[in-house]
């Protein structure tokens, strides 16, 4: 089976009828590993939100928001010196994307002291559940020192044409966590608060804290259960 994004789980969940639901998780269970998606302006695949996404990435991971008008005012130029329809739309919507996010206090989402960033490793990003292959690409990991404790937290970038709703959001941190307690967690505790999914579009944040305490559903084994029931 090839591996399966959080994007199609929450693809399979958005299909109003039973039949499209039932069509879709055949697609997922039945495509060639060899198969590459094709992207597409939603953000379900390519790099359509590349350029405010790294943007974000930069000023998170080294604290520091001029980044922001760097990247706007490229964007801007780049808006202004193109009239393809497609380009000059994409460059609209993450100049959209980076001017709502410099409200945002990137400080929420990770410590004001970090002792190390990890590297997200290849080898890592399948994580099997009832064996099915759920690709992860956390974008930040950081170590931290917290109550005499060195803690492991990490920040996942998402993006998607109108934003994700605060329960799809929660997919991506609970594997997030998943992510991190396989791989890390026989080096650091790892911090539930401090693991973080950030929707880009929609500046919205969940935390895996927020899961555990019940505001946010735990949604991908029910997801999953569904698709091989389908």
């Amino acid at each position: 089976m090839q591996k399966i994004t959080v994007n199609e789980l929450i693809e399979f969940n958005r299909k109003p009828t039973d039949k499209g639901k039932k069509n879709f998780a055949y697609k997922l269970k039945t495509r060639l590993p060899k198969e590459k998606k094709e992207p597409d302006e939603d953000g379900g695949g390519g790099d359509y939100w590349i350029t405010s996404t790294s943007c974000i990435y930069n000023v998170i991971k080294k604290d520091d928001t001029s980044f922001y008008d760097k990247k706007l005012e490229d964007l801007s130029v780049k808006y202004e010196g193109t009239e393809k329809k497609g380009p000059k739309e994409m460059h609209r919507r993450n100049i959209e994307i980076l001017t709502s996010f410099r409200d945002f206090n990137h400080m929420e989402v990770r410590p004001a002291k970090i002792l190390k960033f990890e590297t997200v490793q290849t080898v890592h990003k399948v994580i099997y559940m009832d064996n099915f292959p759920l690709y992860v690409t956390p974008s930040i990991l950081f170590a931290h020192e917290r109550n005499g404790k060195i803690e492991l937290g990490g920040v996942w970038l998402v993006a998607k044409l109108n934003g994700f709703s605060k329960k799809e959001l929660g997919m991506f941190c609970e594997l997030l966590y998943k992510f991190l307690t396989r791989n890390y967690s026989d080096r650091y505790q790892i911090s539930e608060d401090l693991c973080i999914a950030v929707d880009t579009y929609g500046a919205q944040k969940i935390t895996y804290e927020e899961l555990v305490k019940g505001k946010i559903p735990f949604t991908v084994q029910k997801t999953i259960d569904e698709i091989k029931a389908s």
